[in-house]
């Protein structure tokens, strides 16, 4: 299946993202996480939170004062941060959060001095992802065996073709 990823510039938000600061912010970003991975897409329940939040810089984007779409950084190996957990609240897909998101942590990662950036996103995502400078670096697989096909994507520079965020 494939998805257009184009932003709808006539429903763009205005949209703030940054690093998540409070406990307050964290569970609002679990809470979008468990909306968009377990009931939305059917994953089993107790995955959100994980362990591996506890080892992660969390980024939030908020339209209006609410958290509508998260994802988080993970240092996995040195001089490589890996993107996981990118969401976006059905309501606010395709209005400029994911884009925005996207740049917010890739500015981030770049301020960490990274060597390499990537991610295990999700396979219908692929050409977004694609706009914002990722390339595919597999074939797809399902990653945790849930019939929800994944990609390894490493960010390559540039954002050429990207629309402006919301």
């Amino acid at each position: 299946m494939k998805t257009d990823h184009r932003q709808d510039t006539a429903s763009a938000v205005d949209v703030i993202c940054r690093k998540v600061s409070t406990i307050a912010e964290f569970i609002d970003v679990i809470r979008v996480r468990v909306d968009v991975f377990i009931i939305e897409q059917h994953c089993p329940p107790g995955w959100e939170p994980s362990e591996v939040d506890k080892t992660c810089d969390h980024y939030a984007a908020w339209v209006d004062e609410a958290i509508v779409g998260t994802a988080r950084l993970r240092a996995d190996e040195p001089g490589s941060l890996k993107i996981e957990c990118m969401s976006v609240l059905k309501d606010y897909r395709h209005r400029g959060v994911g884009k925005a998101l996207t740049d917010c942590l890739v500015e981030a990662a770049m301020q960490r001095g990274f060597s390499r950036l990537w991610m295990q996103a999700q396979a219908h995502a692929r050409s977004f992802y694609e706009l914002a400078g990722f390339r595919a670096t597999s074939q797809e697989y399902d990653l945790y065996n849930l019939g929800i096909p994944h990609i390894s994507m490493e960010y390559a520079g540039g954002t050429e073709g990207v629309p402006p965020a919301g």
